[in-house]
């Protein structure tokens, strides 16, 4: 008898119901998460924050609850999903590390794609079950490697704007991947150093987000603190220009190594939320990510930026809870445990739907 639960593979949805686009809490001041310092089993330090649930003090209830595992972008760390945690903290603990060598990790030897992907599958390994892997622009393609290689220690993939290869680049990816040229990084860093403060915040507000006017001071305050506190780090140039050459480096990676190959032996329920008007991910590429993956559910969010997470952090939480709710219900059919299992059949399935919401 065929399952009445809804497919998870159900199209692009083009946007979100007007009561959860722009809202945020109102606080007067942001406070980071709590955290500490953990030496990783690849030899390498990593800050991890942490919240509990409502539920925390109900082991019964806390056992039930499949870990959040936060990862995020480049040059950001992880506070970068203070807001989410924030909307998210009664749905289950919730863990946001800070990549070495960003945040308040201390860097490590290397800071390369490869590297963090070990570290990220090192931390996933501390935990007793698989966890709900939430990732960034650079989080979201060392993540996309993480579940291809690991499905062991993920239930599902959510990625915001993931940084993965393309080649039609929206105008600031395409001014961030000239300081991978060698030589050329370190100078344009120099230059940027002497703009003033102001302006440095203006130029990578424009960059990160669709329209800050709908983000609370607070928030963006916090946000240029935390973001002017790792800068002042002696490490941060040279592991910012690793990380980015690192990235780029993955345009060259042919057939089985590629990231898209990658993506395309996930086996695990994937979300993948794309902003309209992202200056440094193209939302076109959600074409790409519908040949790509096997059992997806893709959101297409308008007047969104590179990190909905912070620009949209309520409608990007009920986007989270819907698909980790979903998936879950899925999993109980015994017919899509198997096909998991064994793996979809590739290419993708069709898009089962289209849905669209007005979304003034």
């Amino acid at each position: 008898m065929r399952s009445a639960v809804k497919p998870l593979i159900d199209g692009t949805r083009s946007a979100f119901p007007q009561s959860a686009v722009c809202q945020h809490l109102s606080v007067e001041r942001i406070e980071a998460w709590p955290g500490e310092l953990r030496t990783l089993s690849t030899g390498r330090r990593a800050f991890v924050r942490h919240t509990t649930s409502a539920a925390a003090d109900d082991a019964d209830a806390r056992d039930d609850r499949t870990p959040l595992v936060y990862v995020h972008g480049l040059g950001g760390s992880s506070t970068n999903w203070t807001s989410l945690m924030r909307e998210l903290r009664d749905d289950a603990e919730q863990w946001a590390i800070d990549l070495p060598g960003f945040g308040e990790s201390p860097p490590g030897d290397h800071h390369t794609v490869a590297e963090y992907v070990a570290d990220v599958v090192a931390f996933l390994e501390t935990f007793d079950r698989p966890v709900h892997l939430v990732a960034n622009s650079l989080g979201g393609l060392i993540c996309v490697y993480v579940a291809s290689r690991r499905p062991d220690l993920v239930l599902t993939l959510s990625l915001v704007s993931p940084a993965m290869p393309q080649y039609r680049l929206p105008w600031a990816a395409q001014a961030t991947a000239v300081m991978a040229l060698p030589w050329l990084g370190e100078r344009i860093l120099r230059t940027v150093a002497a703009i003033p403060a102001e302006k440095q915040a203006e130029r990578l507000t424009e960059m990160l987000f669709a329209n800050a006017a709908v983000i609370p001071v607070a928030e963006l305050t916090f946000a240029a603190e935390q973001r002017d506190r790792w800068t002042r780090q002696p490490h941060a140039d040279a592991v910012l220009l690793a990380a980015l050459r690192s990235i780029v480096a993955q345009y060259t990676r042919p057939g089985r190594r590629s990231a898209w190959y990658a993506a395309s032996h996930i086996l695990r329920p994937t979300l993948v939320i794309m902003g309209a008007r992202d200056a440094l991910v193209g939302a076109w590429g959600r074409t790409r990510w519908r040949r790509a993956l096997r059992y997806a559910r893709l959101v297409y969010m308008p007047n969104t930026g590179h990190v909905a997470m912070m620009e949209h952090p309520r409608a990007v939480a009920e986007v989270i809870r819907e698909f980790v709710r979903d998936a879950s219900r899925i999993r109980t059919s015994a017919s899509i445990r198997r096909t998991l299992d064994r793996g979809m059949p590739h290419p993708v399935a069709p898009l089962a739907e289209e849905r669209n919401h007005a979304s003034n």
